[in-house]
Order: C-alpha cells, then structure tokens, then sequence
C-alpha cells in the first residue's frame, strides 16, 4: 500500500475511534450539529444512498402548518427522551401521543416509565421502529393535503445522512398511517422548514448547502409540484453556526405573523438578526399583507422560538432566567387565545440549547379529518361599499357532511359586540355572506365558523374570535392600492436601548407618541421628514415594561404594544 495512503487512512481510523469514545460527552457538540458524534462530520452530506423518489400529486396540494389542527404528536425514545416528564403529560393530555420505540421491551419500559410519571397513558400509542436519535423535528414525516379531500405524508432524504433508520421513519409513519406518501427528492431537515398552510415556506440557505447539484430554480420547482410552495423564501441564517436551521432563530406564527429572535447589540450577529426582522416585516404574506414581526430577546442564547403549536397551544422551552416571562409575553400578545406555557428543560445531556430545544424532539401529525375552512380576508384599508363580501371554501376531509346552520360569520364594529350572519352555500364547497355597509372610519373584526358532524368545529382565522380579521373603512368609493397606504414598522419588539420606526407612503410629517400602561404620554417625537430612512428613538431613560407606540401623519393613525427590556 502507497506509505502516504496508509498513513491518511491511519489519521482517519484515529478520528474516528476519538469521535466514538467521546460519544457519550460532548452534549454541546451534539445539539450544535444534531449529530450523535464528531464522526458523522466526516460522512458527505451528498452520499449514494437509497431513496424512493415518486412522482408528485395530481391536481391540487397544500402543505399542512404546524399551528393547523393535529390529531397525534410523535417524540422518539431510542433509550432516552431528551423532553421532561412534565411535557410529556402535557401533550398525551392535547392529543393522541405516538412514542417511537425501537422494541417491544422497550415499548413496556416506556408503558411503565409513562404510568410511574403521571402520563395520559389512554392517550399514548406506540410504534416500534429503528430509531438512531431523538431529533424527530428533522427526519420525522412532513405532512400535505391533495386535492382538498386527502392529508398525505412528504418524504424527503434527511440531511444526516449516516442514521438510514432516523431517515426511514417517515416512510414507517405513512404505513402507521395508512396515509399515501409521496417521494420529494430534495436533500433537507425538518429544523429548518416551516410553511404557513397556504403558499409560501421558509428555510435557511442550508438547503442549497445540502443540495448542490441543484439550482434554486429546481428547488423551488420541487416545492412547489410536491407541496404547492409558489413562494418559497429561502434566507440567510442570522444565528452563524453550523446548523443554520430556520427553528432555531425564527417561527411562523400565523399565516401573516412570524417570530424572529433577538440579540443584544454586543453580540457579534446583531446586525444579521436586525436584517432578518426587517427582511420579514417588509415581506408579503400569502393573505397580501406584510408580516407582522414579534422578536423574543435572548442574550444568553435562550431557545425561545424552538417551540412546538399543538391544537391552540404553545409549549416554549424557557431557562428558567430573567428574561423567560418576557418571551413568554411576546407569544401571548402574538397569539391571544392561545394557551401559552414555558417549558423548564432536563439536565446534562437533554438541557436546551439554542440549536436544539422542545421543537427539535417533537413533531405534529396533521388532523386527517381536518375540516379545512379556505379563505383570504380582508384586511387593511376598504373603500366605502354597500356591503362586504366575505366567502370562503369549506372541506370535510372526514368525509362527514357540514352542518349547514353551522357556518357563519360573526363580526364586529369597533369591537363591540358580535353579530352573527349565516353563510349561504353556493356551488361546490363556497359559502358566502355578506357585512353591510359601514361608515367611515369604523373598524370591522369578523371571523367564520363551520362544523361538521365528525364531530370537527373549525374557525377562520384558526384562533377564532381573540385574534379575528380586521379591516377598516375609509372615504373613497376607488379601492385602496395597498402599496401606497401609510404604513409603519416598529422595531425591534422587544426593544433595549433604541427602538426604530420607518413611515412609508406617509405625508411629509408624522409624530410618534410612546405611552404607558396608566395613560401617560411619556415621549413625543415629530419628524418633519416622513422619507428618512428610519428615525432612531432612544429608550434608556424609560423603565423596563410594556408600552404602546402610536404612529400619527395626517389621517394615519396606528398603535403598536411593545416591550421595553434594560
């Protein structure tokens, strides 16, 4: 054997045998890179492995969100959780529980461990399978609905590519199932992918790291055929570490409302963490507005947006440190209606981390009796009309039939109380109804109901009347072009020592006006020039607590709840 051969295999022998003996220790190694060893960096990313590519659906597909109703969660147990007892019950209590276990004695030592810590166990179903890790957020099943009547499960090759059993499970889970499954030949990870049920996914260049014999043309095409993807934003990755998934820094929240973290300004990232935030806020979302942006601050690498939305709650990983109840604040305001609760993780080996938390270990199962209510609101500015027309289309996927005296639209004026209207249904799945004319100036709040006798009560938006639409009515009978109504973006939120407001499309003057919780106007700032780029306020001479921004310029008039943390 060539002498200079021998000895560069003898150098990668020694790293390896290094790597499999540190394999028990390095916890910050294996949640930074969600490997279980230092070896797996020397396997190609791009390996020749097996993979069963299909063809893609027919006709219509949809990727189902996270925050879209569920009917299982899965966490895997490979000889180990790496999740706290505590949200274990919580979940078994939400929704049907599928623990992965690689044996039937193991599937009893679990029976046994979930009986001696108080679990749901009526709740909880196994599935015995070859497991090589617990990170079921990143090789665990995605899951589509085709032609409005089937959810199906997406397999895809998992990015770490020497665990085949990690990478097989959603091929295991589609037979568990008895769902189709469909083949996407794009090499990803669960981490870092969200989508908002509708059009548009997100996910880190990682993606184009993983696949580069791909262009991104290609892989936007692939999304798009086997996802029904047509906006698929794949951005840079403000963290800077070796993970790059999108899990670990940002969060959808909704269809128009998205999480991304924040840093304080020592930080070496802040800058591309403030990038990301303004990247969001000056995005469309699928329903035609821009993104509402909510940061949660995490100066000590907190794990905050790692969080897992099951059925109308929020299970957030927190560290038990001062900034916790403040991250906590953020989703509430986000997400009212929901059911928001922190998450102290384990010791040692299973602690958070930032690139490795409570979403990382869990994964949802899509409702495949989802009653899908399909909709695209109106919001913003609306001229003056003889009435509003609000339609929508409705899908049972159980199968079941609606209850007709069951859809309706309930609205409001100026969040008063609620007025019900029915909906009439028209052809195929529509149902439409109509809010009369309104004058100007009032603000109109409205969402749908719809039953079916599966029995499924279902919402739009999903959260229902503590966080409905919103639209209000101005004095011209031309619609409103969007692009030229004011528009301010407040940021960041929270805030620490400055906070920045950007005017768009206003007058030449606008005034910004911060006012605490008891009434009292604390800073008043008027800029004569609505087109400079961002008018910096600074924040150290007021309190930590909660405050209310109000942006003014001529007959634009919006108010923003911040959060301001020394």
């Amino acid at each position: 054997m060539n002498k200079k051969l021998f000895l560069f295999l003898a150098a990668i022998s020694m790293v390896l045998v290094s790597a499999a003996q540190n394999h028990t220790a390095p916890y910050q190694f294996q949640s930074a890179y969600h490997m279980l060893d230092s070896s797996e960096l020397l396997v190609p990313r791009i390996p020749s492995k097996a993979f069963t590519q299909t063809s893609p659906p027919t006709g219509t597909v949809k990727a189902i969100a996270e925050f879209e109703p569920a009917q299982s969660v899965i966490i895997s147990y490979p000889g180990y959780f790496g999740i706290p007892y505590p949200l274990i019950a919580l979940l078994s209590q939400n929704c049907n529980l599928i623990t992965l276990v690689t044996s039937s004695s193991q599937q009893t030592t679990v029976a046994n461990l979930y009986t001696t810590n108080g679990i749901t166990t009526a709740n909880c179903t196994y599935k015995i399978c070859p497991l090589d890790s617990y990170w079921s957020r990143d090789y665990g099943p995605w899951f589509i609905m085709t032609n409005n009547n089937t959810i199906a499960v997406l397999d895809f090759p998992y990015n770490r590519t020497s665990r085949p059993n990690d990478d097989n499970v959603p091929v295991v889970m589609a037979s568990y199932l008895t769902e189709p499954l469909y083949g996407m030949n794009v090499m990803t990870t669960g981490g870092n992918f969200m989508c908002d049920g509708m059009s548009a996914a997100a996910m880190t260049t990682l993606v184009t790291d993983d696949n580069p014999t791909l262009t991104v043309a290609q892989i936007d095409t692939a999304f798009k055929q086997y996802m029904g993807i047509t906006h698929n934003l794949i951005t840079d990755d403000p963290l800077g570490l070796y993970i790059k998934h999108i899990d670990c820094w940002g969060k959808f929240l909704d269809v128009d409302k998205i999480l991304v973290a924040s840093v304080p300004t020592s930080n070496a990232q802040y800058d591309q963490y403030e990038a990301m935030a303004t990247y969001w806020q000056n995005t469309v979302s699928s329903y035609g507005n821009n993104f509402q942006v909510y940061r949660t601050y995490e100066p000590n690498a907190e794990p905050y947006s790692n969080s897992l939305i099951l059925n109308k709650h929020v299970y957030v990983p927190i560290m038990n440190d001062s900034y916790d109840a403040a991250a906590l604040a953020v989703y509430q305001n986000a997400m009212p209606g929901y059911t928001i609760h922190g998450i102290i993780g384990l010791t040692g080996t299973d602690k958070w981390y930032d690139t490795d938390a409570l979403h990382c270990r869990t994964h949802e199962v899509a409702d495949t009796g989802y009653l899908y209510i399909k909709h695209y609101p109106l919001l913003g500015a609306k001229p003056v009309q003889l009435q509003y027309l609000i339609s929508a289309d409705i899908y049972a996927l159980s199968g079941k039939a609606i209850v007709t005296d069951s859809v309706y639209v309930k609205y409001n004026i100026n969040h008063g109380l609620w007025i019900k209207i029915a909906m009439t249904h028209g052809t195929g799945n529509t149902w439409t109804a109509n809010i009369p004319q309104q004058p100007v100036g009032d603000t109109v709040c409205y969402y749908i109901h719809a039953s079916d006798i599966s029995p499924r009560n279902q919402t739009h938006p999903l959260i229902g009347a503590p966080d409905p639409h919103k639209f209000w009515i101005i004095g011209t009978t031309d619609i409103a072009d969007n692009k030229t109504q004011p528009n301010a973006l407040v940021f960041p939120n929270p805030a620490n020592n400055n906070l920045f407001v950007e005017l768009k499309n206003a007058e030449d003057k606008f005034t910004v006006k911060i006012v605490d919780l008891l009434g009292n106007e604390v800073k008043t700032i008027t800029e004569n020039n609505a087109y400079t780029d961002l008018l910096r306020i600074p924040l150290s001479d007021l309190q930590s607590g909660t405050y209310f921004v109000q942006v003014l310029s001529g007959s634009y008039v919006t108010t923003k709840k911040i959060m301001v943390i020394h």
